[in-house]
């Protein structure tokens, strides 16, 4: 037995006398796995067997010391330099065993380690020094026709073991991969399973270099057998049926399950409405056809024959339109799929022949039909009426009616007659004005147009409306366009005095509510001066202090509601103008709420100010933004619960600048959101509603922030309050703008008076 001192060494190794292993330290145990218990009484042979070091040596031939790999007891590739001892005369020995520094595989390839827990195509890794396996998987085995089980009878042999049943000319490709240290791949390799049945194999060779050198090849296996007889299947069947569909009489297409063409007869190319030498596979060619069923409903891609022959269905007399730029064609066609022996779809085939002549004749008659159904009425109509070609717009009829109105406004219009032929294109121009535009979208969009032209006539104005109405054949096809022409130069000069008299209506009330303005003013100078008396004492009476207040603030509401209604009156007119001037929108907005704070801590609440931004300089008229926010700060104290917040905050968006206005008030239903802007509405219209208003100030809020090119919207919901946002675009203008500072001040206060006068109305 080895003595302590020995026992202490740090270095792994194992004790041997007469060739016989006596000891191990626990330093080996760690680096191999391997128990003392496990390798006592083995012999130096069975330890190079353990520890498969035979395909590069023998542990009892070394003398020295030596390079090698040994495996662990978990299979595990170590590379050690071994060194031998003679310790004593009695024919004892030591092997030391010292691991290389960083020379496990996990750490000088990581990648290794998930490709093996993939194991979804086969792996090995080779020592390209020693020639060694140093790691393989179960389906590496396969290829190598090893049993699974015998996995880690191959670890540590040399790389010929496992490439025994490759032929010559793959091995020498192996020593010319080491040698130029380049990654190499070889397609369907030939080879025989453990049945003796042909495979095929792709392979890949990668060389690690470490330091330079190539150090370890690792060699990865996929299974393509099924790849290459499913194509070997297909090339039989394909040259067995090529001579027979050449030849048929209909139109044949061979494809396989991918969609890929694999063949075309001679009178399918012939009729093909792509490109069929550069375009290989059915999603390609869709791209430039369009597939319709003989209705003339459009078949979205996975309904079309040759999708549902993939899918494994039969198709029998299946009549489809093929459509691109240039084309129209009419098919009937019939598909079945294709099975290999095992079930598995390898390829579809479809048969087609045109019927476009059957389809035209019935067309033909189809139209004859409802156009002799048509001609007795068109004759006896009191507007024009005309029929035109598809896709040239020709003149195929025209009534006479139609003809005099095209006349009217044509004098040098060749007869009725001669009409017939000419295109409507060319006809239908006037003013730059072009309504064939009109008349080809009805053909595009099969549906009907409609559009209203104003000629000028001298000495008076015509006003006709065209209708154009596409015909449709047996398969929903646009056939022809029928045009007809109405005149409405009656109803349009009616049409032009009402609009003046709703103008001039617009404008009598606008200047009516102007004018309540000046008996106002009377009544609030009076309240002044009355102010004044009470304020000095003059009067005692609380009484009539409390009516003077209530008169006051009445006036401020009077004073709201004509504001309201003239400007909006002006905005029905077209003459509410706005102010641009270029100013720090963000200063405007912080004023305002600094300004109505107390205001709204009158009614128990607080109003909070944010900013993403300290300035930002727009083009807008302070008075009217001041205004739109008065308008909806007032409304979310209105309908604000006590003791709640209300945020005003800015966010900048870059091209725009938001506003918002958040209050956790009662919040207002779904179906009164939309109508929320619209002019005199109110959420609660009651006699007992729970706030004041008009119904006017968000409906002129809303054409303010639209005149300066912005957008209002709310979101809420009923218990949870409101938020109401105004965005407006970042633009400048060329005018600087400037203001007197204290009138500007005071204008703010009387400003805030008047927008809150009905908030406290009922405090009073």
């Amino acid at each position: 037995m080895i003595n302590s001192d020995k026992r202490n060494i740090s270095k792994p190794f194992i004790f041997l006398k007469n060739n016989i292993v006596l000891d191990v330290n626990k330093e080996f145990e760690s680096l191999t796995g391997y128990s003392k218990k496990e390798l006592s009484d083995k012999s130096i042979f069975e330890i190079s067997n353990i520890l498969k070091t035979t395909s590069q040596i023998h542990l009892e031939n070394i003398e020295g010391n030596i390079n090698c790999f040994i495996f662990t007891k978990k299979n595990e590739p170590r590379e050690v330099k071994i060194f031998c001892s003679n310790i004593s005369s009695d024919n004892e020995k030591i092997y030391f065993f010292r691991e290389k520094r960083h020379s496990r595989i996990e750490n000088a390839m990581p990648f290794v380690d998930s490709i093996f827990r993939y194991n979804e195509i086969g792996v090995a890794v080779y020592d390209v020094t020693y020639g060694i396996v140093l790691k393989l998987n179960d389906k590496y085995l396969k290829f190598s026709k090893i049993n699974p089980d015998k996995l880690s009878n191959y670890l540590g042999k040399a790389w010929s073991h496992v490439f025994h049943h490759v032929e010559k000319e793959y091995k020498k490709q192996y020593i010319n991969i080491i040698k130029r240290g380049k990654p190499y791949n070889l397609k369907e390799v030939k080879c025989k399973t453990l049945d003796n049945e042909d495979a095929f194999w792709d392979f890949s060779f990668v060389p690690i270099h470490i330091n330079g050198k190539v150090k370890y090849l690792v060699h990865t296996v996929s299974d393509v057998t099924e790849r290459v007889v499913s194509r070997n299947i297909i090339e039989k069947q394909k040259h067995e049926l090529e001579a027979i569909i050449e030849n048929i009489s209909d139109e044949f297409v061979i494809f396989n399950k991918n969609g890929e063409y694999i063949k075309m007869n001679k009178l399918a190319r012939d009729n093909s409405v792509f490109d069929y030498h550069t375009i290989k596979n059915a999603d390609e060619a869709y791209k430039h056809i369009e597939i319709f069923d003989i209705e003339g409903n459009k078949l979205q891609l996975d309904e079309v024959p040759l999708k549902r022959v993939l899918k494994g269905e039969k198709i029998s007399n299946y009549k489809i339109i093929r459509k691109n730029n240039k084309i129209t064609q009419y098919r009937e066609l019939s598909g079945t799929p294709i099975y290999d022996s095992g079930g598995n779809l390898l390829a579809g085939i479809l048969a087609m022949r045109d019927i476009s002549e059957r389809v035209k004749y019935e067309e033909s008659m189809y139209i004859q039909a409802q156009y002799e159904s048509l001609k007795r009425i068109i004759d006896n109509l009191e507007f024009g009426i005309a029929r035109l070609t598809v896709p040239d717009f020709k003149f195929i009829d025209i009534n006479n009616k139609g003809y005099n109105q095209i006349k009217d406004i044509y004098p040098d219009l060749c007869p009725q007659n001669m009409l017939i032929g000419k295109s409507a294109l060319d006809l239908f121009k006037t003013n730059n004005i072009d309504i064939s535009d009109n008349i080809k979208n009805s053909l595009i969009n099969s549906k009907s147009f409609h559009s209203t032209v104003k000629y000028n006539i001298p000495g008076n104005e015509v006003f006709h409306k065209y209708i154009f109405q596409p015909l449709f054949g047996l398969n929903n096809e646009v056939m022809e366009i029928i045009g007809i022409v109405i005149d409405i130069t009656e109803e349009e000069n009616a049409k032009k005095i009402l609009e003046s008299t709703l103008k001039l209506q617009d404008e009598i009330y606008s200047n009516v509510a102007h004018e309540l303005k000046t008996p106002l003013n009377v009544i609030f100078s009076a309240n002044q001066i009355m102010d004044m008396f009470l304020n000095n004492d003059l009067f005692e009476k609380e009484k009539f202090k409390s009516y003077n207040a209530s008169i006051k603030q009445n006036c401020y509401r009077l004073i709201k509601l004509i504001n309201n209604i003239v400007d909006l009156s002006k905005s029905n007119s077209g003459n509410f103008k706005i102010n641009l001037y270029n100013e720090n929108i963000i200063e405007i907005i912080k004023n305002i709420v600094q300004s109505v704070t107390d205001c709204v801590k009158l009614k128990n609440l607080r109003i909070i100010f944010e900013t993403d931004v300290e300035e930002k300089i727009i083009a807008c008229d302070s008075n009217l933004i001041e205004r739109v926010m008065l308008n909806l700060i007032s409304n979310a104290v209105k309908f604000s619960l006590n003791n709640s917040s209300i945020l005003v905050s800015i966010k900048d968006k870059i091209s725009t600048i938001e506003i918002s206005v958040k209050d956790e008030g009662i919040g207002i239903s779904e179906e009164h959101i939309e109508l929320l802007f619209n002019r005199f509405y109110r959420v609660d219209n009651t006699l007992s509603r729970n706030a004041e208003g008009s119904g006017i100030g968000l409906s002129l809020i809303k054409s303010i922030v639209e005149q300066h090119g912005g957008t209002i919207s709310v979101e809420s919901k009923l218990g949870q309050g409101s938020i109401f946002k105004v965005e407006l675009p970042i633009r400048i203008t060329d005018s600087p703008g400037s203001k007197d500072y204290l009138k500007y001040i005071e204008n703010r206060i009387e400003k805030i008076n008047i927008e809150f006068s009905d908030v406290y109305s009922n405090d009073i």
